[in-house]
């Protein structure tokens, strides 16, 4: 009987897979949450992991009835950044900077991301954030100023 129970317990260990932790990561959009019609703003993103990174694919996606992209640091010189490293990296950033068109809001978001460890090219699990920015008017800033003018 005991034989059985460890015969048992034998084969579901061989059987059933042990846990994998996989690498995992973030992808974040960092920068300014508010912007005046015709002003630039510059948004952050950044790639990181503990696990160092040997390549990487993500594609930044915006409105641009509200945003329009002036510069960026990314390989293409657009909106895609696709890279690799030869030595391994944890940390990636990349710049964009766009012109405000309109007031409004409007959300910048990774559509699409994957990236791949550098020792063994496994995939590394990665979640995203996006950034919400609120574009306003200049009267609409001119009005949220303090109305209090008395010198003390």
């Amino acid at each position: 009987m005991k034989l059985k129970y460890l015969l048992i317990t034998l084969l579901a260990l061989i059987i059933v897979p042990l846990n994998v932790n996989a690498a995992s990561g973030t992808v974040k959009v960092t920068g300014s949450s508010q912007v005046v019609v015709g002003n630039k703003i510059t948004l952050t993103v950044t790639l990181s992991s503990s696990t160092s990174i040997g390549s990487w694919q993500m594609n930044l996606s915006y409105d641009d009835d509200y945003l329009q992209l002036t510069s960026t640091n990314s390989e293409a010189g657009g909106t895609g950044m696709v890279n690799s490293s030869a030595t391994g990296v944890k940390t990636k950033t990349y710049t964009f900077t766009f012109k405000a068109l309109k007031s409004g809001s409007t959300k910048v978001s990774i559509n699409s991301y994957s990236a791949y460890a550098y020792d063994d090219l496994s995939s590394i699990d990665l979640t995203a954030s996006s950034k919400t920015v609120k574009i306003i008017t200049q009267e609409e800033l001119e009005a949220s100023y303090s109305k209090d003018n008395n010198l003390k």
